[in-house]
């Protein structure tokens, strides 16, 4: 122990018997198992992966028969918003679905009544979000309507 570059030092007391905790920390042995764990755990994120790794772990979460109903219901006309709640998965995730099977994108822009609907709601004080939400769009394509129609628009909470 008198080794300073000795690995198994004993530095102090963790878990319950350690005077600072306050009995939060967790056992000696908890801790070991954790970073045995961490050892072995692969450091490659999505980020990192090719276009068929990543591709896959959408399709993984969803079946073949769920990924042709998606197909399906978006050339029906039903709006990615309305899609991501529906399977569960986030609006780049269906896009991404959609493309890899030539699926034609679409911009369904808001209609004439959508429109003044959604600048009566933000000028009443609702914020884009909700207005969206109400109006089964995206935040973006809210945000540019307001902006279209002249809307002066609010700062952001924390911005």
């Amino acid at each position: 122990m008198g080794d300073s570059s000795s690995n198994n030092e004993v530095v102090g007391t963790v878990g319950a018997a350690s005077k600072n905790s306050g009995g939060l920390l967790p056992p000696l042995e908890k801790l070991q198992k954790l970073a045995e764990l961490a050892a072995v755990v692969p450091t490659d994120s999505a980020a990192d992966l090719d276009e068929t790794s990543r591709s896959w772990l959408i399709r993984r979460r969803l079946a073949d028969k769920q990924v042709a109903e998606l197909v399906e219901l978006y050339r029906s006309g039903v709006g990615t918003p309305a899609l991501c709640e529906q399977f569960g998965i986030s609006k780049p995730s269906v896009l991404e679905l959609l493309h890899e099977r030539g699926v034609q994108m679409r911009r369904q822009p808001l209609t004439k009544t959508q429109r003044a609907h959604a600048v009566q709601l933000y000028e009443e004080g609702l914020a884009i979000k909700p207005i969206a939400a109400e109006l089964g769009s995206s935040f973006g394509a809210v945000h540019r309507v307001l902006k279209a129609e002249g809307v002066r628009l609010r700062p952001r909470p924390g911005r």
